[in-house]
């Protein structure tokens, strides 16, 4: 057989080897493709934290925006008039000269000095005066004290009161003393002032006492004008985030625990309440209602109620101004997301 023959034969069988092949790769791609792609399972939330909070409000469609309307065509303005050219000035009437200055005025006569008065006769020295004999010096006596005036009574006096007491009568001062020793020219201390300004003090106190009685109690007006107790939201009130949401329901769901084969489970739910202390730790924990009275439902309960108690899942990741909004809020533990 010659060469060439020999060549053209492996060609020829290379050719169809290479078609049996690609028709072998595309059946096998048919079958690949033609299998059903299997769809996602559903999973359940297994624990959910319902957050009391303003409802949503729904929101209108937005408007479609309106066309503004086609600008107007400019107005061409009219041309500005040129400026009149200025007027020439006019010729003016040559003012007045200005009138001559009025000639100084003539300096005035100088008078001549006065003549000089003649000179008086000095008048003659007086004798001298005789020396005066000296006399005795008068006795000395110490001034008297002046006693002081009393002091006015108050004005509340001048007020007319209801059944006035007496006033007791002024105190007379006792007559004065003689003298303990002659020609000494002392006299004895009179009364203080003090001691009856304080007499007629005590006599108003006593009577404005009485007065006070007398009248009937009034009641004093609350000047700022508010309420004596306050209302307002209690501290730790603050609204919680969706992400605290999600936390605290990944952070229960860790330490919950249930029976995945009990039948029916999956339409279970079971609704709770907690008490937070100062430190966020859960200290009681109450049905949201009455609590279940079937026994795979009282089951769930239990389990849920340990799961918020554990240790190893408090206290709570929540800040301690949202306590009250958590206290507020529902557990709700539905185990439909646990089955498979």
């Amino acid at each position: 057989m010659p060469a060439w023959t020999a060549r053209m034969d492996l060609k020829r069988w290379g050719m169809v080897s290479a078609g049996i092949h690609a028709l072998i790769l595309g059946i096998g791609a048919l079958f690949v493709l033609a299998r059903p792609i299997p769809e996602p399972e559903e999973q359940g939330i297994a624990v959910e934290l319902v957050s009391p909070g303003p409802p949503l409000l729904a929101q209108a469609d937005t408007p479609s925006p309106v066309p503004a309307p086609p600008a107007p065509e400019p107005v061409p303005q009219p041309p500005t008039p040129e400026p009149p050219a200025p007027e020439p000035p006019r010729n003016q009437p040559p003012q007045p000269p200005p009138p001559p200055p009025p000639p100084p005025p003539a300096p005035a006569a100088t008078p001549s000095p006065p003549a000089p008065a003649p000179a008086q006769p000095t008048p003659p020295a007086p004798p001298p005066a005789p020396t005066p004999e000296p006399t005795p010096a008068p006795r000395q006596t110490q001034p008297v004290p002046t006693p002081p005036a009393p002091a006015p009574p108050q004005q509340a006096q001048q007020t007319p009161r209801p059944n006035p007491l007496p006033l007791p009568p002024a105190p007379v001062p006792p007559p004065p003393e003689p003298a303990q020793q002659a020609g000494t020219g002392q006299t004895p201390p009179v009364a203080r002032p003090q001691e009856r300004s304080q007499s007629v003090m005590n006599t108003l106190e006593r009577l404005r006492t009485a007065q006070q009685q007398d009248r009937p109690p009034t009641a004093r007006p609350n000047p700022s004008g508010s309420p004596q107790q306050g209302g307002g939201s209690p501290a730790g009130s603050a609204a919680l985030t969706q992400g605290e949401i999600r936390g605290l329901a990944d952070q229960i769901s860790e330490c919950w625990n249930v029976d995945r084969g009990m039948l029916g489970l999956e339409q279970i739910v079971v609704e709770l309440r907690v008490q937070l202390d100062s430190q966020g730790v859960v200290r009681n924990v109450v049905p949201n209602g009455a609590p279940p009275t079937d026994p795979r439902a009282r089951s769930v309960y239990e389990s849920a109620r340990r799961a918020l108690m554990s240790p190893q899942c408090n206290p709570l990741r929540v800040p301690p101004s949202k306590y009250q909004t958590v206290m507020a809020s529902i557990f709700r533990f539905n185990p439909r997301g646990l089955v498979r």
